[in-house]
C-alpha cells in the first residue's frame, strides 16, 4: 500500500451509492437526504452503501451478496474469501494476522452497540455549539459527540478534522484500568520478556454522565485525563510507575505538553520527565527481544519508527520521552497535530466484539507463530469510517501519515497502518474489543448502579512493525471502563499516588 490509497480512494464514489436515511439518531423523513454517514440496520447481512471491496477498490467491483453469514467459521485456506471485507494495509501482511489451525468465527452482522441514553442526551443538549478555530483546535465543547453525524456535510473542508475530535471524544464510559500484558516480538521466534502490569485512563472532564457536576470529575482541575500504570513484570521493570496528566489546553494549544512523572525504586523519589513529544497514552519504552538483558528505558533519546532502543539500565530524565510501543497507540489522539480527511466508509470484518479469553484469564492463548493473530476468535461485520491523519510537523516520535479505521456506530478503533516520511509503511495493526453488556458481573457505575453502561472496552492489540521486522502485542482482557468510587479515582490520579504501596 502507498500513498495513492489516501487519494486515490475519492470520496465522491463512495457517497455516490445509495445509503440508508437513518444516521444514528431520528428517523428521516421520506423526503428528506439520505446521510452519508447512515448505519446499515443491526442484524442487516446485505446492506445497502457502503463499500464492501477494499479502500482501493470502486464500489462497481464490491459482490453482490456476502460471502458469508453468521456462524460460519473460516481456516486459513478459505481466507481469500475474506479479503475484501480487510483493509488493503493487512492483507499483504496476513501470514502475521492469520495462521494454519485458526478457526474464525462469524460474528452479528452491525450489531446494535449504540451509547447509552445519557451520552447522546449531552450530544443533543450541546448540538451545533462546538467549533474548530482556524488551526483545527476545538472550542465550545462541553459533553457527548462534539460534531453531531447528522450535521457533519461530505463537502464540508473541516469534515476530517471534525471526524477524529469525535473519535476521541467518542463514548468510553469513564475510561478504562485492568491488569495488561505486554509482548514485544522479532521474527517468527525471536521473543522478549513480556512487560506485565496494570495501566488505568480515567477522563476528568466532558463527562456525559455527570450532567449534575458539570459534566466534571471531582478534582478534575481543568484536566482532560489522568493516567498512569505500574509494571509488575521483569524484575528490571518491577514497582516502574507513572502519571500523564493532560490539560484542557491541549485542545486549542497545539504545543501544550502532558505533565508526566514517574518512580523508580532506584531513584527513591517521584521525578518529571519531559513529555514534550508524548502524544496518545505513555507507557515507558521498551527493547526488543534479541537484546539478552532487557531493561527498562526512560527518557532514551530520540524516536524510531516503532520506539524501539538499545537496553542499557535506567537512563536519565533528559532527551525525548519514547512512547511508540505502549500497546495502547490509537486509543488516544491530539487531534490538533494533523491534518485529518475521511477516506470513505468500508464494510469489514473485526473481532469487536471478543469472545476468546486473553491475559490474565488466559496465560496461554495461541496466537499463531507469529504472536500477532486474533484470528481464532469471532469477528463481526461493522460499518468502518476511514480517516487519513498527516502530521502538521512530523517528528522522529509523530508519524508522518497514518490511516486509521474506527467502527463508524462507536468510534472504536478496528485498525490502523502508519507511514513514515518516504511513505514507506511502518506498521499495520488491529484491535480487539469487547461489549460491557455480554460480560456477566461487569461493574456498574458507582454513583448509580442502574445507569447503562453500554461500552466497547479495548482488551487487545497486535502491530507488525515493519521498519524493524518486529512487532507487539497488547492483552487487557479484564479492563472496564466504569470508574471506581471517587475518593479512589482522586487517589489513584494524584502524584504522590505513586509512592503510597511503597
Amino acid at each position: 500500500m502507498n500513498g495513492s490509497l489516501g487519494r486515490g480512494f475519492v470520496i465522491s464514489t463512495l457517497f455516490a451509492t445509495g445509503l440508508l436515511a437513518a444516521a444514528f439518531a431520528e428517523e428521516s423523513k421520506p423526503e428528506a437526504t439520505p446521510s452519508p454517514w447512515a448505519l446499515p440496520a443491526p442484524g442487516s447481512c446485505q446492506p445497502e452503501g457502503g463499500l464492501v471491496s477494499g479502500p482501493a477498490r470502486t464500489s462497481e467491483d464490491a459482490p453482490a451478496a456476502l460471502p458469508f453469514e453468521p456462524g460460519d467459521v473460516f481456516a486459513l485456506e478459505r481466507l481469500d474469501v475474506l479479503k475484501n471485507f480487510l483493509p488493503d494495509f493487512i492483507w499483504p501482511q496476513r501470514e502475521r494476522f492469520f495462521f494454519d489451525g485458526m478457526r474464525l468465527e462469524i460474528g452479528p452482522c452491525f450489531r446494535d452497540y449504540s451509547p447509552p441514553p445519557f451520552y447522546d442526551a449531552a450530544t443533543e443538549t450541546f448540538r451545533g455549539q462546538a467549533k474548530l478555530d482556524a488551526d483545527g483546535g476545538l472550542e465550545d465543547y462541553t459533553a457527548g459527540q462534539p460534531f453531531a453525524a447528522a450535521d457533519l456535510a461530505s463537502e464540508d473542508p473541516m469534515l476530517g478534522n471534525k471526524w477524529l475530535w469525535n473519535v476521541e471524544f467518542r463514548y468510553q464510559a469513564a475510561g478504562f484500568h485492568g491488569k495488561f500484558r505486554m509482548t514485544d516480538l522479532v521474527g517468527r521466534i525471536g521473543r522478549a520478556e513480556p512487560f506485565e502490569g496494570e495501566m488505568f485512563k480515567f477522563q476528568m472532564a466532558h463527562r456525559a454522565d455527570r450532567p449534575e457536576d458539570d459534566y466534571v470529575a471531582p478534582g478534575a482541575r481543568a484536566k482532560h485525563f489522568v493516567a498512569g500504570g505500574i509494571f509488575f513484570k521483569p524484575f528490571d521493570a518491577r514497582e516502574h510507575s507513572w502519571r500523564q496528566f493532560r490539560d484542557l489546553k491541549h485542545e486549542a494549544e497545539i504545543k501544550r505538553s502532558d505533565d508526566l512523572h514517574a518512580y523508580l525504586p532506584q531513584w527513591r523519589r517521584v521525578r518529571r520527565l519531559n513529555a514534550n513529544q508524548v502524544e496518545g497514552l505513555y507507557m515507558p519504552s521498551f527493547s526488543v527481544g534479541v537484546v539478552p538483558n532487557q531493561q527498562l528505558m526512560v527518557g532514551s533519546g530520540g524516536g524510531s519508527a516503532g520506539g524501539v532502543g538499545a537496553a542499557g539500565g535506567v537512563g536519565g530524565i533528559g532527551g525525548t520521552v519514547q512512547n511508540k510501543r505502549s500497546g495502547y497507540e490509537g486509543l488516544v489522539f491530539r487531534p490538533l497535530l494533523y491534518e485529518t480527511v475521511v477516506l470513505g466508509l468500508h464494510d469489514v470484518l473485526a473481532p469487536i466484539n471478543s469472545a476468546v479469553p486473553g491475559y490474565p484469564e488466559n496465560e496461554d492463548r495461541d496466537f499463531g507463530p507469529w504472536g500477532l493473530s486474533f484470528a481464532s476468535d469471532r469477528w463481526d461485520l461493522r460499518r468502518a469510517l476511514v480517516l487519513e491523519m498527516r502530521a502538521k510537523e512530523p517528528t522522529g516520535d509523530l508519524n508522518a501519515r497514518q490511516v486509521l479505521y474506527v467502527d463508524l456506530q462507536t468510534l472504536q478503533p478496528l485498525y490502523m497502518a502508519t507511514f513514515d516520511g518516504k511513505e514507506e509503511m511502518t506498521n499495520a495493526g488491529l484491535y480487539t474489543g469487547r461489549w460491557s453488556d455480554d460480560r456477566e458481573g461487569y461493574p456498574g457505575w458507582p454513583d448509580d448502579e442502574t445507569r447503562p453502561v453500554r461500552v466497547i472496552d479495548s482488551v487487545g492489540a497486535a502491530f507488525a512493525n515493519l521498519a524493524e521486522s518486529g512487532s507487539w502485542r497488547r492483552e487487557s482482557w479484564e479492563n472496564v471502563a466504569t470508574p471506581p468510587p471517587d475518593k479512589t479515582v482522586k487517589r489513584m490520579t494524584s502524584v504522590s499516588g505513586l509512592t503510597r504501596r511503597r
